[in-house]
């Protein structure tokens, strides 16, 4: 498999030999601290053996590439890639040491769309923790996971096509309790770790019709299929709905969705087989450097036992942006937000500003509080030698709730070419 992953790379870099490049690249060196006044058990590797994680800080490097590219007027490519690699430490992460790579290659023009899409994440064996994965019983440590996508979408008069499918699969390790005799011919349990696979594809197909420039309407299917013995995690949804969306002149937009779709699942109750969907956003543009948007989204179900509507949840986001200072390479802004989602404990107040200080050196801080699960102060200091190179010093201290408190240091260059 890692064969496929290096051809893959070496291909598209080879493409771009003959295009135009564009590079993004980001290496940041991290220190992470905690809260903690105890040493915690943290089980990594497939051999279950619980390291002892110490208070004391820690090191850490993420290196970030991305790669885009034209071949022709019509075919283009993005390959990004993502490696992270730190101590083990009480950062509330799965992994120490994990690559991410994304493949990209696109095809478009005036009515079709085409995309392919490969991505391959892989995990070290003695650097990842075990979880519980949806499907999965066993205690679970991720190897690799792929995943290969197409997307799809054509128009025809006033007929939009829109089809997307992602099939994945997951290489993992899994525990097994056994027998071991010892020298006394006593028996006792012990653990290993065997190897699996486990896959699935998913498919979303979406047919619109546009009534006008303004109101469309569509029908779309949802299919899932876990690809094992057992059909417990299969999923089909079918369904449609209307949309509308209108700029209404420069400053003001608005968008409203209301779909409604029927669920069959064995995973999933049958309370949940006949969902509404409305959504709605509306986009403020000010006379002065404001602009902001409200978006509203709520799920319900219509219950058949007790012929009611039932409220799954509701989602309110409100955004403000103030723009200043726009001369400079950077803007300086201030920016609030709230966001409204307690069926989800999703409940959260954030607030950013960007200053430039002098000599194209800038200052950012936020903060955000969600109120049923953590606050976090975040700033950073970020020196331009031009809109494509720059240096930066960035901290970001996290209070959760319920666990030991986290602050991350980074100090990293981000270079544009």
């Amino acid at each position: 498999m890692k064969k496929i992953f290096i051809i893959l790379l070496l291909t598209t870099f080879g493409i771009g030999q003959f295009s135009a490049l564009t590079n993004w690249s980001q290496l940041s060196l991290n220190y992470f601290s905690t809260t903690a006044k105890d040493n915690i058990d943290i089980v990594t590797g497939a051999s279950q053996n619980a390291n002892n994680i110490n208070t004391k800080g820690k090191f850490g490097v993420q290196y970030q590439h991305e790669v885009t590219g034209e071949i022709n007027d019509k075919i283009s490519f993005d390959v990004k890639e993502d490696v992270f690699y730190s101590d083990k430490s009480h950062e509330q992460r799965n992994s120490f040491l994990v690559n991410d790579l994304r493949v990209k290659i696109f095809y478009q023009t005036e009515f079709t769309y085409f995309k392919f899409q490969f991505n391959n994440r892989y995990y070290d064996s003695g650097e990842t923790n075990f979880l519980n994965l949806p499907g999965v019983e066993q205690g679970t440590q991720q190897q690799t996971a792929n995943n290969a996508i197409l997307h799809y979408k054509h128009d025809v008069g006033k007929l939009n096509f829109n089809i997307y499918t992602s099939f994945r699969d997951l290489e993992y390790k899994y525990i097994v309790l056994s027998k071991i005799e010892d020298s006394k011919d006593e028996e006792e349990e012990g653990n290993r770790a065997k190897s699996a696979s486990d896959y699935d594809i998913y498919s979303l197909g979406k047919i619109t019709f546009n009534i006008s420039d303004a109101f469309r309407i569509f029908s779309r299917t949802y299919l899932k299929n876990d690809l094992n013995k057992s059909s417990e995690l299969d999923e089909t949804e079918l369904g449609g709905g209307v949309e509308f969306e209108k700029r209404l002149d420069f400053f003001n937009s608005i968008f409203s969705r209301f779909s409604y779709y029927n669920l069959d699942s064995k995973a999933i109750g049958d309370l949940f087989t006949h969902n509404l969907l409305t959504e709605i956003r509306y986009t403020k543009r000010f006379l002065f450097p404001l602009a902001g948007f409200v978006s509203y989204k709520n799920r319900s179900v219509y219950d058949d036992t007790q012929s009611k509507l039932l409220r799954v949840s509701n989602l309110v986001r409100v955004y403000l942006k103030y723009s200043y200072q726009t001369q400079n390479i950077l803007d300086s802004y201030v920016l609030a937000g709230i966001k409204y989602n307690p069926e989800n404990n999703g409940n959260m107040v954030f607030g950013e500003f960007n200053q430039f200080l002098l000599n194209d050196l800038y200052l950012t801080a936020g903060v955000k509080f969600a109120p049923e699960l953590f606050t976090l102060y975040s700033g950073k200091l970020e020196y331009y030698f031009s809109s494509l190179k720059s240096i930066w010093l960035k901290t970001e201290y996290t209070d959760f709730n319920n666990k030991s408190g986290q602050n991350i240091i980074s100090l990293g260059s981000t270079l544009i070419f």
